[in-house]
């Protein structure tokens, strides 16, 4: 949909990214990009920034950082169905789900993922897990 920016100029929002973690705000943050993608008749896609080779002792062993990663994946995929799917069939959209691994930090992580995949809007709360003060 298009919509009025400064200037009058239009901008439409065609995709929406809902970064999301372990706190209690996801279900905000995802209800929020639920409720503008559904207004503005935009693709929603949330995600999860993990960093599966923190807390492996003596450093990034091989084999620890391949169970390390797994797991991080599936933890991170398990949230992920938890959080979007339940939402995501009440309101009957579609939200795509991933896993995206973390570069320098989870800031940069979702800013790369949202430029390298065009995205339009970032629905992001100021609380949670990780703060939002890399992003300023």
């Amino acid at each position: 949909m298009e919509k009025n920016v400064d200037g009058g100029a239009l901008a439409t929002v065609k995709k929406i990214l809902a970064p999301i973690d372990r706190s209690g705000y996801k279900e905000q943050i995802l209800a929020f990009a639920t409720s503008l993608g559904k207004a503005w008749g935009a693709e929603i896609t949330a995600i999860h920034v993990i960093d599966p080779g923190r807390g492996v002792p003596g450093g990034r062993v091989k084999e620890k950082e391949q169970e390390r990663e797994e797991e991080a994946k599936r933890e991170a995929e398990d949230l992920l169905v938890q959080s979007v799917d339940p939402l995501a069939q009440k309101e009957g959209v579609n939200i795509k789900k991933e896993v995206v691994e973390e570069s320098d930090s989870v800031a940069k992580s979702i800013i790369g993922y949202a430029k390298k995949n065009n995205m339009d809007v970032i629905v992001i709360g100021t609380k949670g897990m990780t703060g939002v003060e890399d992003f300023f």
